[in-house]
């Protein structure tokens, strides 16, 4: 892990590059490190000056349920993801196409083990099977 001083350091060793800089996209792409080195180090130095205002990020175990808690929980986010699920797929039709995008991509990412066909095959698949089902708005 860096220090405020390396932080700062490498912050003024991009300045010392975008000096040198000769086309407008090096200045941006050296302007943009430094400045994020440079906000690094003063986050660093405000965590230090600040320690004990912030809170832990230490690994706690968590208070310890009965199991049926935990089933009931879990048995509860399951409806909740297919109540979810079940209205996306419900207004695919009448989203627009950037957020179809964006939700597929999303929802292709997630890794089902016991799957032998490739997520984002199955889920193009189902789509494209699916598309006349409601008509767009």
């Amino acid at each position: 892990m860096f220090t405020a001083q390396q932080y700062r350091a490498k912050a003024a060793e991009y300045d010392g590059f975008l000096a040198a800089a000769q086309s407008p996209a090096e200045i941006a792409e050296y302007r943009g490190l430094k400045q994020s080195y440079a906000l690094h180090a003063d986050n660093l130095d405000w965590l230090t000056a600040n320690a004990g205002k912030t809170m832990s990020t230490e690994v706690r175990d968590p208070p310890r349920r009965k199991r049926r808690d935990r089933d009931g929980t879990y048995a509860e986010q399951e409806n909740i993801l297919r109540c979810l699920g079940a209205a996306v797929i419900l207004n695919w039709n009448t989203m627009p196409t950037k957020l179809q995008r964006a939700l597929f991509e999303a929802a292709s990412t997630i890794q089902d083990s016991e799957r032998t066909t490739p997520l984002k095959d199955a889920l193009a698949q189902f789509l494209h099977d699916h598309k006349d089902d409601a008509p767009k708005q």
